[in-house]
């Protein structure tokens, strides 16, 4: 990006440490939705989202498409097996700018002598990309509508994996997220976000060269692992469990990350 849209992407967090007093005055929960809207100007005043927002669409109709006539599969389950694969590239370059233009900018220390909770920094972050990525998601549904037309179609099996596909995002923010709040380059969030996501793809992968015992043990905490589980059409209280815990663990590691900064 070059240095004028820098300018005015920083000029935007810049407002965003500028909120208004009323805002700030009116509880925790509109301090986060007021950063989160700050989040969606943003998003919506720079081409960096439009390029993500297109470039997921081409990526996932190419595999609806792939399976569908390439394939031979009239349902969803080989592309919701792939997704998991899809959003470890599009997440972390939804959220690497969130906090470590913040720290780059000189933003962040703006925000810290404001009236405003650490909390309620990373919540707004969050649910700024969570809303992206689930109106991302949202456009997908345009798939299993097509396949509704064609045949017969597991509206139950569909919707639980629409579930687990968003829970697992959230996941996959948070973690984003995380890296975001470790650096304040941007790129280097994005590796670092992006590798601890390969780093559990992987670990997912090599879980059947495991013995039995070490297996359930990666099972039982791995997101990954629950997101499959709830694949087959089931929704597990366990699974989601699982899935709602690594998303709560990394948002009070980048809330930890951020505290860090702020009293330092």
């Amino acid at each position: 990006m070059n240095t004028t849209e820098d300018m005015g992407m920083n000029s935007e967090r810049v407002d965003c440490g500028d909120l208004e007093s009323r805002e700030l005055d009116r509880g925790g929960l509109n301090r986060a939705l007021a950063i989160c809207w700050k989040e969606w100007r943003v998003a919506l005043d720079t081409p960096l989202g439009y390029v993500v927002a297109i470039a997921f669409l081409l990526a996932t109709g190419f595999l609806f498409a792939n399976h569908l006539f390439l394939v031979g599969q009239a349902d969803m389950r080989g592309y919701f097996g792939v997704m998991p694969l899809l959003l470890m590239f599009f997440i972390p370059a939804m959220s690497m700018r969130m906090l470590s233009d913040e720290q780059r900018s000189g933003t962040f220390e703006l925000l810290a002598t404001m009236p405003i909770r650490t909390c309620d920094i990373v919540a707004g972050k969050f649910l700024a990309v969570m809303l992206q990525v689930l109106v991302l998601i949202a456009l997908t549904l345009f798939y299993p509508a097509t396949l509704a037309l064609m045949g017969d179609l597991d509206a139950g099996q569909v919707a639980a994996a629409y579930l687990a596909l968003s829970l697992l995002a959230a996941c996959y923010v948070a973690i984003s997220l995380y890296a975001s709040a470790i650096t304040s380059h941007a790129v280097v969030a994005y590796v670092i976000g992006f590798g601890i996501l390969f780093g559990l793809f992987i670990m997912m992968q090599a879980m059947p060269t495991f013995s039995p015992d070490v297996q359930d043990f990666f099972a039982a905490f791995m997101p990954l692992a629950h997101y499959h589980f709830m694949l087959r059409g089931v929704i597990g209280l366990d699974d989601m469990g699982v899935l709602l815990l690594v998303t709560a663990l990394f948002l009070t590691l980048t809330w930890f990350q951020l505290e860090r900064r702020r009293w330092r």
